[in-house]
């Protein structure tokens, strides 16, 4: 077997391991998980979608990202505190 038809069908095979995993598999593990029932269920409510919200203006995830960060350093600043009476 040549090497282009070899690497040809590495490439189909994994685009069919890809369609397998994203189209088969993963709605599979939704449909088993009530985690992810909860958070698409919120996604379709609120007309989100999950993908878009990381490369788009969205006002929602800016706030969601500050309310994060908030979190992160008052958890750190608590554990410092912590850190200094031990």
């Amino acid at each position: 077997m040549s090497p282009v038809v070899r690497n040809f069908l590495k490439m189909g095979g994994l685009a069919v391991a890809l369609w397998f995993f994203f189209a088969v598999l993963t709605p599979r593990l939704v449909a088993l998980s009530p985690a992810w029932q909860r958070y698409d269920a919120a996604q379709e409510e609120y007309g989100l979608d999950s993908g878009a919200l990381y490369y788009s203006n969205v006002p929602a995830t800016q706030e969601a990202e500050e309310a994060v960060r908030r979190a992160v350093r008052e958890g750190m600043r608590q554990r410092r505190m912590m850190a200094k009476e031990h």
